[in-house]
């Protein structure tokens, strides 16, 4: 009985340990607290982005939806490599702690001329309204407020549970794509400085920003 007791708890640790190698093998990105799983690599609109990070967005206690955020190409911006190899060069083990606390990594994306790409996977419903709430105060501080509304004027409508909304730019464009809803805003700041909703000092999701993190250190 001890012998086999001994033999299946084996058996089990072994399937435990090979499970996060499962994970990574399968080039995905996963957000541990919805379960939402997003794909290393997208093609929207001609262009290839590498995802970079998943993580979730809560309201308070709930969770509003999970999201990714990529970049245009196959790996991180050659500026922003080469902050994660100087920071790793005096941080060591500690490279991923130091990044996620680290403005100027997030901004080195930010500021990347590539295009980006954020996906969100809704677990609730979200009214255009408070999505015009989430980027007036996103962007309060680095965009005019003209172009912040104009930003919002763009906002196809409400998104709804289990619905894909999708922000991506190229170039100065930035569209906004709610479920196959699409609307193009042309605005070289606008595109440039979105992002700061999810990657600023006060980003909406801050598993978001220690995923990007991680990876970027372990990469």
């Amino acid at each position: 009985m001890l012998r086999w007791k001994l033999t299946n708890l084996l058996a089990l640790t072994a399937v435990l340990a090979m499970a996060p190698l499962a994970a990574r093998a399968d080039g995905a990105l996963v957000d541990d607290s919805t379960g939402t799983k997003f794909e290393s690599t997208q093609n929207l609109g001609g262009v290839t982005y590498k995802c970079l990070g998943a993580g979730v967005r809560k309201v308070f206690f709930f969770k509003a939806y999970a999201a990714a955020f990529c970049v245009e190409g196959t790996s991180l911006p050659a500026p922003t490599a080469a902050y994660v190899q100087s920071v790793k060069g005096w941080a060591g083990n500690d490279t991923a702690d130091k990044l996620n606390d680290d403005p100027k990594f997030f901004s080195s994306l930010v500021d990347n001329s590539g295009g980006k790409l954020v996906m969100m996977k809704l677990v609730r419903d979200i009214s255009a309204e408070k999505m015009a709430k989430a980027f007036r105060e996103g962007l309060s501080n680095v965009l005019p407020p003209e172009k912040v509304e104009k930003l919002i004027a763009t906002i196809p409508g409400d998104a709804k549970e289990g619905q894909m909304v999708q922000l991506y730019s190229a170039g100065g464009k930035l569209t906004i794509d709610i479920a196959g809803s699409k609307k193009v805003i042309d605005d070289q700041e606008i595109a440039q400085k979105l992002w700061y909703v999810w990657l600023g000092p006060k980003g909406v999701s801050p598993t978001l920003k220690k995923s990007i993190a991680d990876h970027a250190a372990g990469g």
